[in-house]
């Protein structure tokens, strides 16, 4: 029992989201902006993703907290900005908000619209593009959190 337990606590350590970001915008996309409200201060986020490109990242959550944060993705010739945010605390589900804004980034109000509009999955159809996020396993410690954003037809 006592073995079951420290493998579980060990497991609890190395909690992480992986996090998929898909650009078919027809634009190449550059991060303008992030905000780490849970988890790694340090992580290096992807700071450009040209159009048809997928890339990956893994956010490390905190000893003592989960994986909690959001990145902003300007569209180059565009200026909207894609906007992706999870939520993997410890003990609960993870959830995720995704959002196209075409302005400045408030993550005040981001990090509220993450608290109280997200889910497994968001979806935002908005100035011309369509953008999605989800959650593969809402319950898992280290879930894969897969977003995209394209034109919308």
């Amino acid at each position: 029992m006592a073995q079951m337990m420290m493998a579980a606590a060990k497991a609890q350590d190395h909690k992480h989201t992986s996090v998929k970001l898909r650009n078919d915008s027809k634009h190449d996309v550059s991060l303008i902006s992030y905000k780490v409200w849970e988890g790694d201060q340090d992580t290096k986020f992807p700071r450009k993703i040209v159009n048809r490109d997928v890339t990956e990242v893994t956010h490390n959550a905190g000893r003592k907290n989960g994986s909690v944060a959001g990145l902003a993705y300007e569209m180059m010739n565009d200026g909207k900005k894609w906007v992706v945010t999870w939520s993997n605390p410890r003990g609960e589900d993870s959830t995720v908000y995704v959002d196209i804004v075409d302005g400045d980034i408030d993550w005040d109000q981001i990090k509220k619209d993450l608290d109280n509009l997200g889910d497994s999955s968001s979806d935002a159809v908005r100035f011309g593009y369509r953008a999605g996020m989800v959650v593969d396993d809402p319950q898992a410690c280290s879930p894969i959190v897969t977003a995209y954003i394209e034109p919308r037809t």
